[in-house]
């Protein structure tokens, strides 16, 4: 998005926030001996035409985000990963999601 429109808020601060969670989730892994997954293919933004539908895309992650930490708390055990789980949908849900709408 920020190649397309340029550095423009949300999306800047949003995309040094999400890499601040990558570290945590990488150091976690680390700590645990689990193998780092690869990182995905970045979402094609070719077809979004306004930043107001870059918005409604971000709304759509930051949502698909909170949704996978609810997942990942019903199969998670240990208490560290837990509360970083937490942590990490309430930044998703309390500052990126408002951020994102606010956008629109």
């Amino acid at each position: 998005v920020i190649l397309k429109f340029g550095d423009i808020a949300p999306f800047s601060w949003i995309m040094q926030s999400e890499q601040q969670h990558a570290n945590v989730l990488i150091r976690q892994a680390e700590k645990y001996g689990v193998a780092i997954p690869e990182v995905p293919a970045l979402p094609d933004v070719s077809n979004l035409n306004t930043i107001e539908e870059a918005c409604a895309a971000g709304v759509a992650a930051e949502n698909a985000d909170a949704d996978l930490y609810d997942e990942l708390n019903k199969v998670t055990t240990h208490t560290d990963l837990l509360r970083v789980y937490t942590n990490l949908q309430s930044a998703s849900l309390n500052n990126h999601l408002p951020a994102f709408e606010a956008c629109n």
